[in-house]
C-alpha cells in the first residue's frame, strides 16, 4: 500500500514539474493571439523563466509579474536597453535575441504577465 501511494505522489509531482507555467497570451476579440506576444511567450519560457520565474513571480531574478516591470520601469524604453544590455547579474540578451523578439518579451512581461 505505501509503494502505490509514493507513486501516485511521484507522479502528481513529476506532472506538476513538467507542466508549462508561463501565462498564455491572450486572444483578442477576433479570436487570434497577438503574434508579438505570442514570440514574447516562447522568448520568455526560453530565456527568462528560469531566474524569473515561469509565471514572472521572481526567484534569482526580479518579480516581473503583476504590474512589477511597469513599476520599475514606466517606459518600455528602459526596459528594452536592460533586456539589451544587462544589468548586475542579468546577462545582455542583445548577442542572442534580435530587437524584434527584445521588444516581444518586453511587451509579454508587460501586457500578460
Amino acid at each position: 500500500m505505501r509503494r502505490a501511494w509514493l507513486v501516485v505522489i511521484g507522479a502528481a509531482a513529476l506532472g506538476a514539474a513538467c507542466a508549462p507555467g508561463s501565462p498564455d497570451a491572450p486572444t483578442g476579440p477576433d479570436g487570434a493571439v497577438d503574434p508579438v506576444l505570442e514570440a514574447g511567450q516562447q522568448v520568455y519560457e526560453n530565456e527568462c523563466a528560469r531566474c524569473h520565474g515561469e509565471s514572472g513571480g521572481g526567484g534569482f531574478g526580479t518579480k516581473l509579474a503583476e504590474g512589477q516591470v511597469a513599476v520599475v520601469y514606466p517606459d518600455i524604453a528602459d526596459e528594452i536597453a536592460i533586456i539589451a544590455d544587462g544589468r548586475n547579474g542579468m546577462p545582455a540578451f542583445s548577442v542572442r535575441l534580435d530587437p524584434e523578439e527584445i521588444e516581444a518579451v518586453a511587451r509579454y512581461t508587460r501586457e500578460v504577465l
